[in-house]
């Protein structure tokens, strides 16, 4: 296969043949072009994926492929919005790599009913891909880092530090390790992301750098503090799971932590608490007067001193 037309052709279009009945001009053309449904807004987001940054090398690069998908669609997840198209450039070492990488791409663009709506492909010194996601929100209803209330609980959906754990099996030869499927498989939470938007909930985030970091993030935007209770913490399941096999320190670090949970971080009123306990959410905290997260057990400020991931560290 020498052509990149050819594999374009070959190992995305014909793989991925869904189209949205909203666009106008798939993929194909020299760009897309897309009707947005009246009453609904266009939400966009995109992420780079890169080996030996996003992934470890030996990572089989199908399910690097897949990842990558998964991570930007948990970026609509954060905003309520559902999935509608994907945009790629998959850079790769050789076809080898771009056809394993195509793998996980299409396979999650199926699974998910999402449109592939164009891309580019690129001989590369490293593999990486590029994933530009669409989706689509009611006007006015996407959630935000801006919106957290005095007086809002503070909620979580997902898991935390089951995937760092996972990562850290996997390079320590562990392959098979009981947490390496959760570095694997990253579940996008968009059906959930969905739900809350439709329950109300107007302040959300997903947590991709690790939670203190990323819930300071809602506290900047929204210019007030979180007061995060440690016993809610350590009753998390996966909290729970990590104990056993990590102790009660390094456990606690990767669930305060460890990046890329993609699990789902907002604020709500204290009227939904019920409804969230249903759908399986845990409460974290509250809001506060302030710009920070503190940690505080029984109602007492703790310190602490753990960072989440930096990309330029």
């Amino acid at each position: 296969m020498n052509h990149e037309f050819d594999a374009i052709r070959t190992l995305f279009q014909q793989r991925v043949p869904f189209k949205q009945s909203f666009t106008s001009i798939a993929n194909g053309d020299d760009a897309s072009v897309h009707c947005i449904p009246q009453g609904m807004e266009l939400v966009i987001s995109t992420d780079a994926a890169v080996a030996g940054i996003h992934w470890p090398l030996d990572t089989p690069l199908h399910i690097a492929g897949a990842r990558a998908v998964h991570a930007s669609l948990s970026d609509l997840a954060a905003m309520g919005a559902k999935p509608a198209w994907i945009w790629l450039s998959v850079l790769a070492e050789n076809n080898d790599a771009l056809i394993a990488m195509s793998h996980g791409i299409v396979e999650s663009c199926l699974t998910h009913h999402i449109e592939l709506a164009g891309g580019d492909t690129v001989r590369s010194p490293n593999n990486a891909i590029n994933v530009t996601v669409g989706g689509l929100v009611p006007k006015g209803s996407a959630m935000t880092r801006t919106s957290a209330q005095q007086g809002d609980e503070v909620w979580l959906l997902g898991d935390l530090g089951l995937s760092t754990a996972g990562l850290k099996q996997w390079q320590s030869g562990d392959i098979n390790g009981k947490f390496v499927p959760h570095f694997q498989t990253i579940q996008p939470l968009y059906p959930q992301g969905i739900t809350l938007r439709e329950m109300g909930i107007q302040s959300c985030l997903d947590i991709s750098d690790g939670l203190l970091q990323d819930a300071n993030h809602l506290c900047h935007g929204s210019d007030l503090g979180f007061s995060i209770e440690l016993t809610n913490i350590q009753s998390l399941d996966s909290y729970q799971q990590l104990l056993p096999h990590f102790g009660a320190e390094e456990s606690l670090n990767m669930v305060l932590a460890g990046g890329e949970d993609y699990a789902l971080l907002f604020t709500a009123n204290p009227s939904l608490h019920n409804q969230l306990e249903v759908l399986g959410a845990h409460k974290l905290g509250h809001c506060i007067k302030g710009h920070h997260v503190q940690l505080t057990h029984d109602d007492q400020v703790i310190d602490y001193d753990v960072k989440g991931f930096d990309h330029f560290a």
